[in-house]
């Protein structure tokens, strides 16, 4: 994205603060060594998701209140340093930023970071709204990220979504890795602040999505538990928990889903032509017999019967319009 190569001395200085500023919110930037400036930047994109890598000389972030008041800061930044150590104070606690470690920015709180000599660091930036949990949950995990149970397993996704952001990002899958360093940054953050809360906040997140999801392809023939589980980056044994613990049966939720979408189609005016059977595929039913089966114990009559009593409905209120 930007490179300090080919500029001189004051352009340097200028447009490597330029750049900080554009990757991050409005915050003051302070070179260590501003005759020796050296910086690279690069950003990619995964849906709403990103990742911004920066290698460079020395300096110093500050951001004030009086700058979040100007404007407020949509994403969460979590960054991971490259054979350096930085210094972080936020929310009143410094703490070192050591190789491998994890950090946690809140950009809508006061911040002051400073990394001195040559370093670099890969950091995720997630939107805080779709992170979605409460200012104190993110501010007292920031002080105990290592005691979560994903925290190693965060490392490793930034990394391999730096190392390969090239081959990633441009591939079909990029926003459904983006989906899933949010639900990851959610889970590193609400595991951090307490175990029991997470499972909580994780699933009151999640089974949204989920139902969401599902009811976006009904249509698919071959949505199930490993398709679901896998779109959403957790384990078939973990999305049966998930409904379990909303005391549902996705699959039986599924059925009934497709029946209420098959039943519509069947009293519809301007689908009576469609052969039955027809409806039946368009809403992932691949078996006849099983689909009327389930709509009769749903409904209490066939799909047949349905549509023909929506059919005399139909035509009576027609005659009913047409009458003086």
């Amino acid at each position: 994205m930007f490179s300090t190569a080919g500029l001189t001395g004051p352009d340097r200085v200028e447009a490597t603060c330029v750049a900080m500023q554009e990757q991050s919110v409005p915050s003051t930037v302070r070179l260590e060594d501003s005759d020796a400036v050296r910086s690279h930047m690069d950003v990619w994109t995964y849906g709403r998701a990103s990742i911004f890598r920066a290698e460079m000389t020395g300096f110093r972030l500050i951001r004030t209140q009086r700058q979040i008041d100007g404007g407020p800061g949509e994403m969460l930044a979590i960054a991971v340093h490259e054979k350096c150590t930085g210094k972080q104070e936020q929310f009143g606690v410094q703490r070192l930023a050591r190789p491998g470690d994890l950090m946690v920015m809140d950009l809508n709180s006061t911040y002051d970071y400073h990394l001195q000599g040559v370093g670099a660091s890969r950091c995720l930036h997630v939107p805080i709204e779709d992170v979605g949990l409460p200012h104190e949950v993110v501010r007292s995990a920031a002080d105990r990220l290592p005691s979560s149970p994903v925290y190693r397993m965060m490392v490793g996704h930034i990394g391999e979504l730096t190392e390969h952001a090239d081959t990633l990002t441009s591939s079909s899958a990029a926003a459904s890795l983006g989906e899933l360093s949010i639900e990851l940054t959610r889970t590193l953050l609400a595991s951090a602040y307490d175990v029991d809360y997470a499972r909580g906040a994780v699933a009151e997140m999640m089974l949204p999505r989920i139902r969401a999801y599902v009811r976006r392809h009904l249509a698919d023939a071959d949505l199930g538990p490993a398709r679901i589980a896998m779109a959403h980056g957790i384990s078939q044994r973990h999305l049966f928990k998930l409904c379990a613990g909303a005391d549902f049966s996705l699959e039986q939720w599924i059925i009934a889903e497709r029946l209420t979408r098959a039943r519509d189609d069947l009293a519809h005016p301007g689908m009576r032509d469609m052969p039955i059977a027809a409806v039946a595929r368009r809403w992932g039913f691949v078996n006849d017999s099983h689909f009327s089966r389930r709509f009769r114990t749903m409904y209490g009559v066939s799909p047949r019967t349905w549509r023909q009593m929506n059919t005399t409905r139909h035509r009576a209120a027609l005659e009913d319009e047409r009458q003086p």
